[in-house]
């Protein structure tokens, strides 16, 4: 074999090892190569015999590199080949062709570890006239177990879970980077593999051979802005793919902005950018806690104030603004505790500050002075929505709600006079 570092460079008797030799070998036709191994199902640490065989019509020498990424080759007498390390073979001399075929063999010797090997040959067919016109040069590999059955796995350059089929490799366990399928006909594409559902995008999806094939026709919209997405309110047309100028999608609300569509990042800029009806949702600055939660009204730092506290009370919100809630003692009547925004525990019938004896919903007797739960018949004249400062009121049988809806709670809250 020869170097590939002048096109004028003569055919060299002793083989160099290079990873092709079409640089140099040229005018010949391309010879074919075959690798065997026997054993076929060798175990781990045992010696391998590898054979390469070129074949080609105008053959009259061949040679050869051979090399491994794993184990140990070593040379066979009377093959005509030299060791480069321990992992890389190459003709000492062109041998002579026999009915159009040169064999070369080689050993090589199993890791102790059981595994898998990739065997890779460049070979040359020349016609013998010590130039290197007329001469023909392919490349093979060849891939097999040793200590186990072995399994063929393909290199899965994107991690789409499909390999290339042109570079298989039987190994004991899958090895990284590669894929127990192939059939992958773009390994740079995590998109395109044989289960990637075909789009109109010009190209084969589905690794079938086939570009854009079995799709419904369907309604385009106009897409001015050429963000990709159509408007409900332009011109349509009926294809399988949309033409210059159209989308299949109708859902931008700005199709006069191509920042503005159902996939843009909302902003801080009074504009729903991302076509959801909302306005600066999750961006606007957020200050304060608990009732005191405020969104500023501007994008401008320091825009935002936070709300006013007040006093605490059993009602499951931080009213003081502290970050807790239902803290403070004495929110109940003596004896009672606040769990859940609720006063209970006491041994008294009714709700904190009520003089009525009976029970909860007992308290539309007009005797009661705003003990007792809200009455259900609606009309009684008794305290049954009274409010007691303390926190026994109604509030506290809501639930938790956002710290706007809050904010709308404590100001009504505020509007109702306490008796």
């Amino acid at each position: 074999m020869t170097t590939l570092v002048a096109s004028e460079a003569h055919a060299r008797r002793g083989g160099t090892a290079v990873e092709g030799c079409n640089g140099c070998h040229t005018g010949g036709a391309a010879p074919t190569i075959t690798i065997d191994h026997r054993p076929e199902s060798p175990a781990a640490g045992e010696a391998v015999t590898l054979q390469v065989t070129i074949q080609a019509a105008n053959i009259n020498a061949g040679g050869v590199y051979l090399r491994t990424g794993t184990g140990r080759l070593a040379p066979i007498d009377g093959q005509g080949t030299h060791l480069i390390d321990d992992r890389q073979l190459v003709h000492s001399a062109p041998k002579r062709a026999s009915g159009g075929v040169v064999r070369f063999d080689a050993q090589w010797i199993a890791p102790g570890a059981p595994g898998g090997v990739v065997v890779e040959v460049w070979a040359i067919a020349a016609n013998g006239d010590n130039s290197s016109r007329g001469d023909g040069a392919s490349a093979a590999n060849a891939a097999f177990a040793y200590g186990c059955e072995g399994t063929t796995y393909y290199l899965d350059r994107d991690g789409d879970g499909y390999g290339d089929s042109g570079v298989p490799r039987v190994d004991c366990a899958q090895p990284a980077d590669h894929a127990p399928r192939g059939g992958d006909c773009d390994d740079y594409s995590v998109n395109i593999h044989p289960d990637q559902a075909e789009v109109c995008n010009g190209r084969d999806d589905d690794c079938d051979g086939q570009v854009d094939e079995d799709l419904a026709v369907i309604t385009q919209y106009e897409d001015a802005d050429g963000d990709g997405y159509g408007s409900l309110f332009g011109a349509t047309v009926e294809a399988k793919c949309p033409p210059a100028g159209y989308a299949p999608s109708s859902n931008d609300c700005n199709d006069r902005s191509p920042d503005v569509h159902p996939d843009a990042v909302e902003t801080c800029n009074l504009i729903d950018d991302d076509c959801d009806g909302r306005v600066d949702e999750g961006v606007r600055e957020v200050c304060g806690v608990g009732m005191c939660a405020r969104e500023a009204i501007a994008c401008t730092p320091g825009s935002c104030t936070p709300g006013e506290p007040s006093p605490e009370v059993c009602n499951g919100l931080d009213d003081d603004c502290d970050g807790e809630t239902d803290e403070d003692p004495g929110l109940c009547a003596p004896g009672e505790g606040c769990p859940n925004g609720t006063c209970s525990g006491g041994t008294g019938g009714g709700t904190p500050g009520s003089t009525s004896t009976g029970s909860a919903g007992a308290g539309a007797s007009g005797a009661s002075s705003g003990g007792g739960a809200p009455d259900e018949g609606g009309d009684s004249g008794g305290g049954g929505c009274a409010v007691d400062p303390r926190g026994g009121s109604p509030w506290r049988l809501l639930p938790i709600l956002s710290p706007l809806a809050l904010l709308a709670l404590r100001r009504l809250r505020r509007a109702v006079t306490v008796r």
